[in-house]
């Protein structure tokens, strides 16, 4: 038997909503889960779930997999079309270059808010270093990635940010808006930021922007160890030089007549 639904329930805002927290226990480490994982992930009623489920699943949203359920492929058309899958495509050869040439993870990330969303990784196999998969976020003001970006938001977009509370994910987390502020400008000149034990008390990154018109519309950044001690001049270059490499190659992309998927700020 399944619940009855309320009035309330029916409503296409409640259905979209709870569809979304079907789909959102899904990642790169749990990409198959039976409808028992699934509400107990997303914390819904067995019932609900099941309801839902039998919704996504002729839509192409969700398919059966075995004994349980995966993300539908139909999907991937839906992730390919924004305008970050672009930057990620050109980005992919000079992110493997980095990957080979750091020995160390690398990732590719973009800012929504005072967020920084993994984007995509290059991981060394092996290496037990922590690494966020893609579709992970991170307050950006804890991160290299994020800052790399939060130094070329608009005022008011950085106004926002610093009005909210900064929180310690790590002992070195920057909590204090001016300190925070002093450190972009700083970013900013050299563009190119340095995070030891901010995200994570073990993790050190080098991140630079990708700039497109004065905008920083991704970032890339090498993670390594907190007592790395070849995080020198040369590693800071090249993750610079990397970020460079791709916001020309996306520029080309883009003067092809999609300006409008990263409109500049300058």
């Amino acid at each position: 038997m399944y619940e009855q639904l309320s009035d309330t329930d029916d409503q296409p805002a409640s259905i979209l909503s709870k569809a979304f927290n079907v789909l959102s226990v899904f990642n790169a480490d749990q990409r198959v889960l039976t409808l028992t994982e699934i509400a107990r992930a997303s914390g819904l009623p067995k019932s609900t779930t099941h309801r839902l489920l039998r919704r996504l699943i002729p839509l192409g949203v969700i398919e059966s997999h075995g004994q349980g359920f995966k993300i539908g492929l139909p999907m991937r058309r839906l992730a390919s079309a924004m305008p970050i899958e672009s930057l990620r495509e050109s980005a992919l050869p000079h992110l493997g270059s980095l990957h080979r040439w750091s020995g160390r993870h690398v990732h590719l990330g973009g800012l929504r808010g005072d967020r920084v969303v993994f984007v995509e990784r290059f991981l060394v196999p092996g290496h037990k270093l922590p690494s966020a998969s893609p579709g992970m976020d991170l307050p950006a003001h804890a991160s290299a990635l994020g800052k790399s970006m939060l130094a070329f938001v608009t005022d008011q977009e950085l106004e926002a940010v610093l009005a909210k509370p900064l929180a310690a994910l790590a002992p070195n987390t920057v909590t204090d808006p001016k300190d925070l502020l002093t450190e972009l400008q700083n970013v900013r000149s050299r563009r190119v930021s340095v995070a030891r034990g901010e995200s994570h008390v073990d993790v050190t990154c080098v991140a630079a922007p990708i700039l497109i018109r004065g905008r920083a519309v991704g970032a890339i950044s090498v993670s390594t160890t907190a007592n790395d001690n070849a995080v020198d001049r040369a590693l800071i270059d090249a993750v610079r030089v990397t970020a460079d490499r791709i916001s020309r190659d996306n520029q080309r992309i883009l003067a092809q007549g999609n300006e409008i998927w990263f409109p500049g700020i300058d």
